[in-house]
């Protein structure tokens, strides 16, 4: 809970330190970037010890179990559609809009899912799934690598320029297979509710 509480307060900051380096495509990228990654992989980091700890310690909450979701997507939706403008990601290496639709659209349709399952069956228990955990996986290595775009390619010439495609297209090809498999979860758990209720 307090791993999560902090994840909320640092996401402002990191958002900061993106921003503080926008300046326009072609503008030299400051240290501003770095701090932004070291912040981000704090929060990523946290996010996994805080569900090994509550699981090791035995001390989940109810407000735990919705605030620790939240804080994830609010961190990999507000750092996606950042990274998407030119202005604010390395040059040539902003997010494509159909990686940030297949995102905001895989969590668009698990949350309205939810919803409609809440309505009708007043009780939804859905727990994450494989496909989901690999998504954000991928997307919080995605954001990673292009924070670090340009020195990717310092390291190896090129290396950010395939690995960056890579990853639009691994996040995209996951998150439409995830949004699938919620999809068919939710189908599968009101069928069986309805036969129960009858």
């Amino acid at each position: 809970m307090g791993l999560t509480l902090l994840r909320l307060l640092l996401l402002p900051i990191f958002l900061w330190m993106l921003l503080i380096d926008a300046g326009g495509p072609g503008q030299p990228v400051h240290r501003h970037r770095f701090y932004a990654l070291g912040i981000f992989a704090v929060m990523a980091a946290t996010d996994k010890l805080d569900g090994y700890l509550a699981r090791r310690l035995n001390q989940t909450s109810k407000l735990g179990e919705t605030l620790d979701p939240v804080a994830d997507k609010l961190l990999i939706a507000c750092s996606v559609i950042l990274l998407s403008f030119e202005w604010v990601a390395p040059l040539g290496f902003a997010i494509p809009i159909w990686v940030v639709g297949a995102v905001y659209g895989k969590d668009l349709i698990v949350a309205i899912g939810t919803l409609m399952l809440l309505w009708r069956l007043h009780s939804v228990n859905i727990r994450p799934r494989a496909l989901g955990k690999l998504s954000t996986v991928l997307q919080l290595g995605m954001i990673m690598a292009t924070l670090v775009a340009r020195d990717l390619n310092r390291i190896r010439p090129a290396l950010g320029d395939w690995l960056l495609p890579a990853l639009w297209w691994g996040v995209t090809v996951v998150a439409v297979a995830s949004c699938a498999d919620y999809v068919a979860l939710g189908v599968r758990t009101y069928r069986a509710a309805r036969r129960v209720e009858k």
